[in-house]
């Protein structure tokens, strides 16, 4: 599976890198895998075990606006670090909430339909009662 950050803003708006199939360090060393200037030597790590995609921040990040030092990852999220800001590609990657079983949803009763429908007819009926007397 082929994951890529795809630059949205800061100085390499538009580039592309591709992510390791296991473990990616970004930073400003030079043994990181994807260097950027303004971060911290070991800012961030984005990591893989075959099912979730996890970013492990050892400064300030955010995913979708939201600060995090730990957060799995899916398919378009918004990922900061310091100045840079980039949009994840992970095609075919689902969240961990779909990767887990999760009970059936509870189902709607047939008679909350009807109370829904017999509450939209009566205001139906209203509506057409004052138009009707105000003719």
């Amino acid at each position: 599976m082929t994951f890529r950050l795809k630059a949205a803003s800061g100085p390499h708006t538009g580039q592309t890198f591709d992510l390791s199939e296991t473990d990616t360090a970004i930073g400003s060393a030079g043994g990181a895998d994807i260097a950027m200037d303004g971060l911290l030597e070991q800012h961030a790590r984005i990591t893989f075990d075959g099912e979730v995609l996890m970013l492990e921040a050892a400064d300030q990040a955010w995913v979708n606006g939201e600060p995090v030092s730990r957060q799995p990852l899916k398919s378009g999220d918004e990922i900061r670090l310091g100045e840079h800001r980039f949009v994840l590609q992970a095609p075919g990657l689902r969240p961990p909430s779909v990767l887990r079983e999760v009970d059936e949803r509870q189902k709607i009763s047939p008679w909350t339909w009807v109370a829904i429908g017999a509450v939209a007819a009566g205001g139906f009926i209203a509506v057409a009662t004052f138009v009707l007397t105000r003719l």
